[in-house]
């Protein structure tokens, strides 16, 4: 049941949030994005777009993919949050947790094993991986921990901060808060 829920609401998610930020290229909203860096986004955005993939697609196959790592804790992740787990202080925390527990090394190698099976370029590929690594996420986390309102917003947020595109900021926040709380 909570499978569907989650299902449900991430296709509602996607719906609302994610398709009408692909109008455009927002990767260029972000002055402190190099050039390349915009062009790999908008690449990025667009490839993404043209082969059908959404952020359904991209959180089910990074949670079957982390679901075959040993050290992902699959029972953990499908437990429901309450209202005071989605304080971004308190989710940070487990999610820093859920993140330790899977490890560097196995987070980065599911994360290359999932982006390796997409239909997309090597440019694009490599631009997922960095916002998607254990690095980036972690030290995105770190922020987190320090926050206040709820941890999808404050993810974004965030991630906004560090230069990361809109449309994309979205899409990271959502998957990580689903895979890692």
């Amino acid at each position: 049941m909570k499978k569907k829920l989650s299902l449900f609401i991430m296709i509602t998610t996607l719906i609302m949030a994610l398709v009408p930020g692909l109008e455009g290229a927002q990767a260029a909203e972000r002055q402190s994005l190099s050039e390349q860096e915009q062009q790999e986004a908008v690449n990025l955005e667009n490839e993404l777009r043209e082969n059908g993939i959404t952020e359904l697609h991209i959180v089910t196959g990074l949670d079957e993919q982390l679901s075959q790592v040993p050290s992902y804790d699959k029972q953990m992740a499908d437990q429901p949050y309450s209202e005071t787990s989605k304080s971004a202080s308190n989710a940070g925390a487990q999610m820093i947790i859920n993140l330790q527990n899977t490890g560097q090394n196995a987070w980065d190698t599911s994360i290359k094993d999932y982006v390796e099976k997409l239909p997309v370029s090597a440019g694009a590929k490599s631009t997922l991986e960095k916002y998607l690594g254990y690095s980036f996420v972690m030290d995105t986390l770190n922020i987190v921990t320090h926050s206040q309102g709820d941890v999808t917003e404050v993810l974004t947020i965030q991630m906004q901060n560090s230069g990361v595109p809109n449309w994309l900021a979205g899409v990271t926040a959502r998957t990580l808060v689903y895979l890692l709380l």
